[in-house]
């Protein structure tokens, strides 16, 4: 294993969406009106550094330039409220009682952070299993990204 491969394993910084967080982002995504649905494909596509905690109770994402966090502002969402609880999702396994809840959080207008209420682990192996994993994921939006703070 690459070295750098190695200690983001280590330290939970691996730079990509693992398959679990890209489809909590999605199912959010399906939620959002056109107009802020560029602007978050853009943030999306922007991260380059994802940081996660142990056992995984929050993950956080960063747009790096030049070794510091980015903040486009032509990416910024029209909402800029300073903490803003943009979604909360449930994410059960079919046939059993096993269920998540996550809450994704914007900072300052831009995508930032899913918070788990609960273990990730479980639920990380069954979204990277395969699309037929039996996760049943659900969306409710809180706040509304177009709203102007």
């Amino acid at each position: 294993m690459p070295l750098k491969a190695l200690l983001g394993a280590l330290f939970g910084t691996l730079n990509r969406l693992s398959d679990l967080e890209a489809r909590l982002l999605n199912c959010v995504r399906a939620r959002l009106d056109d107009r802020m649905v560029v602007l978050w494909d853009k943030q999306v596509q922007m991260i380059n550094k994802v940081q996660r905690l142990p056992d995984g109770v929050e993950v956080n994402f960063y747009r790096m330039k030049d070794g510091r966090p980015s903040f486009d502002a032509d990416l910024a969402f029209p909402n800029k409220t300073e903490e803003l609880e943009l979604a909360r999702i449930e994410i059960k396994l079919a046939n059993t009682s096993q269920k998540l809840r996550a809450r994704v959080w914007c900072v300052n207008g831009f995508l930032f952070m899913i918070e788990y209420e609960g273990s990730v682990k479980y639920f990380e192996e069954a979204a990277g299993a395969d699309e037929q994993s039996g996760l049943e994921i659900t969306c409710e939006l809180i706040a509304d990204l177009a709203a102007t703070s």
